[in-house]
Formats: C-alpha cells, sequence, structure tokens
C-alpha cells in the first residue's frame, strides 16, 4: 500500500534499496501519510480533470466536496456558485454567491457572479451594487465595465452609463471598444453632438474597425435629420466594404428621407440582387415606389409577399397603407382589420384605421379603434392625443380633458398636447384656464405662433389689454404670415380697436387662406357690413352657413339683412 502511494507520488524504489532493506532491517518508523479522503486540494484537482473531460455532473460533485472540506473558501463558493447557476439552479446558486462576499468582502468574482445572477433574477438595482463594488476591487476587469454600464444603460441611467464608460476609456485609453460603448450611451441619451465627436476620433484612428465606425456616424446623423451628411458615411462605408449590407440599408433610408427615391430605390434594388432572400428589403422598395405615387407597382409587390407570407403583418400593414393613399379606404379597412393583437403593427393598424374612421366623421368607429390600440396604462402620447381629439370631436369634452392631462403626466414639455389642452378647455366655458395652459407655453417657447395667436386673441376678447393682444399676434404673424387664422385674429383685434378698413384687409386675406372656417367667414360678413357692403356680407354669411349649418348667430344675422336687401329693392 506504502509503495503504491510512493509510485502514485513519482517515487521509484532501486533494487539496491529494496536489498538494502531487507538486509539492514532498519528500526520500524511509522511513516503519517496524508489523509486524501479529507483533502480538498484533491477534489479540486478532479474537478478540473472532469471539467476537461466534458463532465459536467462529475465537476459539481467534486468542487462541493472539496467545499464541504473546505467551506469558508471564496473562490470554492463562487466557482460552485457559477456551477449551479449555469444548470440554472439560481436560488442555490444566488445563497451560495451571498456566502462568498461574506467569508471574502473583498473578492471581486464573488461579486461579478452575484451581479449577473440579480440580472436573471431581474434585481437591477442590486445588480448595479454588486458589480460596482466588483470593479473597485478590479479596475482592470473590462467585461465589469461593460456589464456596469450596459446594465445602467437599461435602466435608462443614462448619467451613469456615461460615467462608468468614461472610466472604461480612462482606464483603457487605446482600445476602441470603450469609445464604442460610450458613443453609444450618447446615442441612447440623445447626445448626438458628442456621440458623433466620439466615433469621429475613433475614424482618425482607422484600422479595421473603420467600417462600424462609418455606419454609426451616419446613423447619428440620420437620427439628427442630417440625411446628406448621413449619405455621406454610408457611401464610404460601401466604399471600404461592398458587400456590407448593413451601409447600403441604411444608404437607401438616408436617400429616401431625402426624397431621393429614385437613387433610393436603385440602392434597394442591388440589395435585393445581394440578399434575394430579404423580404423587408423589397418592401421598402414597395414604400419608395408608393412615395413616388406608383401604387400599382407598389400594391402588386406587396401582394406577390402575401401569396408566400399571408400572416407577414407588416406587409398587410404597407398594403393597407398603399390603399389608404389612393384613397381606396374600404379596401385598405379590410387590410388593416385583418392584423391582429399581439402583432407588431397592431396598435399602427389600429390608429390608422380610427384616423380613416375620423376622415368618414365616423367619430363612434374612431373611437373603437383607438381604444383597441391603446391599453388603460399605455404611456402612447400619440394615441392618447388622438383619442382625446375623437372624445372633442363627440363633445365628450370633460373625457377629452382627462385624456390630454393623462398625456401630460407623460410628456409635460409637449407644447403641442398642452396647446390641445388649453384649446379645450376655452371651447368647454374655462377661457382663463385655458389661457393659463398657453401662457405656459409661451414661457418655454416665446416664439410658439399658435400660442401667441390663442393668448392675443383671448385677451382682446376677454377685454383686456388691446395693446398686448395685438403685439402677440402680431409677432405670431411674422413668424406665420401666410396663416389664414391669425389673419383673422388681427383683423378682429384691429376692429375692436376701431380701424375697420385695415380689420377688413386682413379678414379678406384671411377668407382667402382658409375657405373651411365658418367663423372667418362670419367676421368677415360683420365687417363688411359695418362698410355697407351689404350683398357681399350676405354672401359671407351664405358660405359660413354651408360650413356651419347650426348657427343660429349667423342665420339670424342673415335673416335680418336679406329683409334690409329686399325692402330696398322694393
Amino acid at each position: 500500500m506504502v509503495i503504491a502511494f510512493l509510485i502514485a507520488l513519482g517515487v521509484m524504489l532501486s533494487p539496491a534499496m529494496a536489498a538494502k532493506s531487507k538486509v539492514e532491517r532498519p528500526e520500524a518508523q511509522s511513516i503519517e501519510l496524508p489523509d486524501m479522503d479529507n483533502d480538498p486540494g484533491l477534489f479540486f484537482l478532479l474537478a478540473e480533470q472532469a471539467e476537461e473531460q466534458g463532465d459536467a455532473e462529475a465537476v459539481l460533485t467534486y468542487f462541493k466536496k472539496a467545499l464541504s472540506l473546505d467551506p469558508t473558501s471564496a473562490y470554492l463558493n463562487t466557482r460552485v456558485g457559477s456551477i449551479l447557476a449555469q444548470n440554472r439552479k439560481i436560488a442555490e446558486a444566488l445563497l451560495i454567491a451571498r456566502t462568498a462576499t461574506i467569508f471574502d468582502p473583498t473578492y471581486p468574482e464573488a461579486y461579478t457572479l452575484l451581479g449577473k445572477i440579480y440580472g436573471v433574477t431581474g434585481d437591477r438595482d442590486k445588480a448595479i451594487d454588486v458589480f460596482s463594488r466588483a470593479l473597485a476591487f478590479r479596475p482592470e476587469d473590462r467585461n465589469l465595465y461593460v456589464m456596469l454600464g450596459s446594465l445602467q444603460a437599461t435602466m435608462n441611467l443614462w448619467a451613469d452609463a456615461e460615467k462608468t464608460f468614461l472610466k472604461m476609456v480612462e482606464q483603457f485609453p487605446d482600445e476602441k471598444e470603450s469609445y464604442f460603448y460610450l458613443g453609444k450611451v450618447y446615442v441612447e441619451d440623445k447626445k448626438y453632438d458628442k456621440a458623433a465627436e466620439i466615433f469621429e476620433k475613433l475614424l482618425e484612428r482607422r484600422g479595421d474597425t473603420a467600417v462600424q465606425v462609418y455606419v454609426e456616424l451616419g446613423g447619428i446623423y440620420a437620427l439628427q435629420k442630417k440625411y446628406f451628411q448621413a449619405e455621406e458615411q454610408f457611401r464610404k462605408a460601401i466604399k471600404s466594404d461592398p458587400y456590407n449590407i448593413n451601409a447600403r440599408l441604411s444608404l437607401g433610408q438616408a436617400l429616401a428621407a431625402q426624397k431621393k427615391y429614385t437613387e433610393a430605390y436603385k440602392v434597394f434594388g442591388e440589395l435585393s440582387k445581394l440578399a434575394p432572400s430579404n423580404l423587408g428589403i423589397q418592401i421598402r422598395m414597395a414604400v419608395i415606389l408608393a412615395e413616388q405615387k406608383q401604387f400599382d407597382k407598389a400594391k402588386e409587390i406587396l401582394d406577390k409577399i402575401l401569396e408566400t407570407k399571408p400572416g407577414w403583418d407588416q406587409v398587410r400593414f404597407q398594403l393597407g397603407r398603399v390603399l389608404r393613399e389612393q384613397g381606396k379606404l374600404d379596401e385598405a379597412e379590410k387590410e388593416f382589420i385583418q392584423i391582429r393583437k399581439g402583432q407588431p403593427t397592431f396598435v399602427n393598424s389600429r390608429i390608422m384605421l380610427g384616423l380613416m374612421s375620423l376622415k368618414k366623421k365616423d367619430f363612434g368607429k374612431a373611437l373603437k379603434f383607438i381604444d383597441e390600440a391603446i391599453e388603460p396604462d399605455t404611456r402612447d402620447v400619440d394615441g392618447l392625443n388622438i383619442r382625446a381629439s375623437i372624445l372633442e370631436e363627440l363633445n365628450r369634452y370633460d373625457e377629452a380633458l382627462k385624456t390630454y392631462r393623462k398625456a401630460l403626466d407623460i410628456e409635460p414639455k409637449n407644447p403641442k398636447i398642452r396647446y390641445a389642452l388649453g384649446n379645450i378647455l376655452e371651447k368647454s366655458g374655462r377661457r382663463s384656464a385655458g389661457l393659463e395652459e398657453m401662457e405656459k407655453i409661451l414661457v418655454t417657447n416665446p416664439d410658439d405662433a399658435s400660442a401667441l395667436n390663442f393668448v392675443g386673441y383671448t385677451v382682446a376678447l376677454s377685454g383686456g389689454d388691446l395693446d398686448r393682444a395685438e403685439r402677440l399676434v402680431r409677432k405670431a404673424l411674422e413668424l406665420k404670415p401666410d396663416d389664414g387664422y391669425i389673419l383673422d385674429s388681427l383683423g378682429w383685434i384691429v376692429r375692436k380697436k376701431g380701424n375697420i378698413d385695415q380689420a377688413l384687409e386682413y379678414l379678406e386675406r384671411a377668407s382667402q387662406k382658409v375657405k373651411s372656417d365658418w367663423i372667418i367667414c362670419e367676421h368677415l360678413g360683420d365687417l363688411l357690413l359695418l362698410k355697407d357692403r351689404k350683398s357681399e356680407a350676405a354672401e359671407a354669411y351664405r358660405r359660413s352657413l354651408v360650413l356651419n349649418p347650426d348657427s343660429l348667430v349667423v342665420k339670424e344675422k342673415l335673416r335680418k339683412l336679406e329683409e334690409e336687401l329686399s325692402g330696398e329693392k322694393k
């Protein structure tokens, strides 16, 4: 047994030594052998050997045995926890990873494992905390920066993610990966200028990442709607790598955004040859044809795709849009209605159906479609805005107000929603509250022409400071010189200040710009009547009634005027 053990340790007995042992027969000495069954190192070695052989079950068994012999080892706790996590025994892995940090509060691998487990369980705040601790102990670990920064980004903690990747850049100033991650964070945080600066610096270094940098930089310019600059970057990427599908796809989109439809169509056509199985490219070609009003050709492409993939909702949605653009609303509705809940374009299809119903003035149906599109807890501001406007058309003002306020809670700085809220408050008889909302818009954006016009007109209507009212509306007219509604407001204010001739000039211009507003027609009629141009005034009132047959006030004005005109003829 002793010899076997010595052989196992690599010790060999020579023949002379063996003979000597027989002759001399020294006094027997006790030899203390290591207790192999209680040696954690042995089981560690066996686990390593099992890992090399791919025996996952044996790896866990040996590591657990080693851990039972050395339970305070942070290293062994972490290794066992990692194996458990890989085998999806998350609760057990979490417990043992926590144990590792207790036995050695400075062991970074334990915190790293704990962070990964928290990421799986959804405890992202805890994951960020333990990743941060791990990084403090091991600032040279690239992966920790990536895991921590990426996690912060997924939680929209942009400032924290930026700090993490700035530290990564500081730690690894010569590595491009650090700059890529930092640039990506700037893009997600909508700090496009900073992002562009990062990628432009990367371009100075050239190297094998130039194509990817061109594409990233082009994408940033596209987000800024600087489509010409985006086009330049995508063309550089294609020049460096003619077979780069992403660069060609992005170039086609940049060209389409500039309305360079012929060039865009050519790019997508070439792309379809490089990737003939990519039907998404064919969809884009159909969209471009539709933009060029080549609806039949666009429909032909989409119909062909639907023959092979009838359940592809994106194709059906684009087909519905093409039919809608052609004015074939009933056919478009049939396509949109086939898109089922849960499909990616379901919400947009219902919004489209709602807008089409609005056009038909079928407000009940429009509301039904919009309610299908937005969930009770929705944060879709556009959907809420459309819903509120439909409720407004149905004269359900309280519900509309509630919906506008919900949208404004989500986006407090959205001037379009605040304007709609102020407008409906005024319409529902709460003029001072409506005026207050419009004044808020002017505090943050003093050049908002619509708010300037509203405040000016409302101040004048309420008997307020006419000079201020005129200043505001004139400023609005400078910003939008062809806006008929602003011309109407200015005409009305000037009339109130006593200048009838100038007021009439503004109202005549307003009626030419906006021929579908019954109030402008009524105001024009009032001024023409003041100038004793009775026949023209009567005609203006008649146009007003065509646009709004229910106006009792205009009906009465026209009745009296027609009686006067009739009496004058006699």
